[in-house]
């Protein structure tokens, strides 16, 4: 059985990125380049795909308050003809994603337009291929088909134009991935107690960490408990540190931890520490989700819990548990990385480009002598620097 993973990943008209080309994804990749390259629109793109997948386009886009602000600007927009019944805008917003989940390889496309007028927004297209079953294909009308052109089994209509037909495919691999921008805020502060059966996970600004804390010492108590002992090696002062419930108002989860003889409630932390609770949380759950996608990373932690980090994150990828795809300004942290870990994002032109640096043979005699993190910062890893 194969382990998941996301293999490659192409963007088209989605943000700032016109055409990413196809970006080959490892096991561990990390998106460097200056503000306003265009990594961020790297993770957007996958996070929306993952919206429209589960939620729908509708409520996906209400992020970007509206289709229109995150369709790439510099792409003409004449209106085509797609079928009889449907007119439509050239250049759609474009997803292309090639992967692997348990049961072997899948391709999957999905395109999403603007009808004429300006006032609806639809998917256009989708494809998608797997080892397990026919190919499957969507119409701009949301009329579903094998590879052989035979209606599926079930009823004959379209579906809905926000519905994606991947939803409740791939094992529910595009569902498990885990976005993170931690804002330690609302990590501190006490959340409603979830007293429902099923998996807790992490919310994307980490407000949920005591919950799923929690969660981890009910499912594993030992892999809890070897959360708590790194705490105690990063902040050698910390006695303890567990998920504290209060029933004053309302059933609360916290986080509580214990210096000497007194308690500290998770409000009065420091941003680091719960920064690195969480994602200390996340790569030893028991159940890691396949992706895990941080953004900087290094956000208020020292270096010396940076390569504490960056430990914990190569043990995850190489027991297979997880894949990582980090973004981060840390010439620290790229010292700690080996090349071809290392996506550089440059704007040519205007455009975000996506390049490998350890594909350049013009790098490969600076790399003998110099770290990554050197190179980046000698501004080495830029294509200007082979003039």
């Amino acid at each position: 059985m194969k382990t998941p993973m996301l293999q490659s990943l192409r963007l088209k008209n989605f943000k700032a990125v016109r055409d990413s080309n196809v970006i080959p994804l490892l096991p561990l990749t990390v998106f460097i380049g200056n503000n306003g390259s265009g990594k961020s629109s790297i993770v957007a793109g996958l996070e929306t795909f993952q919206a429209i997948v589960e939620d729908g386009l509708d409520k996906a886009m209400q992020q970007w308050r509206g289709f229109e602000y995150i369709w790439h600007q510099r792409v003409p927009r004449k209106l085509r003809e797609v079928n009889v019944e449907r007119t439509c805008h050239e250049n759609p917003m474009t997803f292309e994603l090639h992967g692997q989940t348990k049961y072997g390889s899948f391709t999957a496309t999905m395109q999403i337009s603007l009808k004429s007028g300006g006032s609806e927004i639809f998917i256009q297209h989708e494809r998608l291929v797997t080892k397990r079953q026919p190919r499957l294909t969507r119409d701009a009308t949301g009329t579903v088909t094998f590879h052989d052109g035979k209606l599926p089994p079930g009823p004959r209509r379209p579906l809905p134009d926000g519905q994606s037909l991947l939803k409740g495919t791939l094992d529910d691999f595009v569902a498990q991935w885990q976005f993170v921008s931690l804002i330690a805020q609302a990590m501190g502060s006490p959340t409603p107690q979830k007293r429902t059966g099923g998996p807790t996970h992490l919310a994307k600004d980490g407000s949920n960490i005591a919950e799923y804390l929690l969660s981890i010492r009910r499912l594993d108590q030992s892999v809890f408990n070897s959360i708590v002992e790194t705490l105690q090696y990063i902040l050698p002062y910390a006695r303890d540190l567990q998920p504290a419930l209060t029933s004053e108002l309302e059933r609360t989860v916290y986080l509580q931890m214990t210096e000497g003889d007194f308690k500290v409630a998770g409000w009065l932390l420091s941003t680091g520490t719960l920064r690195i609770v969480a994602l200390l949380a996340l790569l030893r759950h028991p159940t890691p989700p396949p992706l895990i996608v941080i953004e900087e990373i290094e956000n208020g932690l020292d270096p010396r819990t940076i390569h504490l980090l960056v430990d914990e994150i190569r043990n995850a990828i190489e027991s297979g548990r997880t894949q990582v795809i980090l973004t981060t300004h840390s010439p620290y942290m790229l010292d700690l990385l080996d090349l071809s870990h290392i996506v550089l994002v440059d704007r040519v032109n205007g455009e975000p480009t996506f390049t490998r640096p350890a594909d350049r043979e013009s790098l490969q005699e600076w790399a003998k002598d110099f770290s990554p993190g050197r190179l980046y910062t000698m501004d080495l890893l830029h294509r200007k620097a082979e003039a």
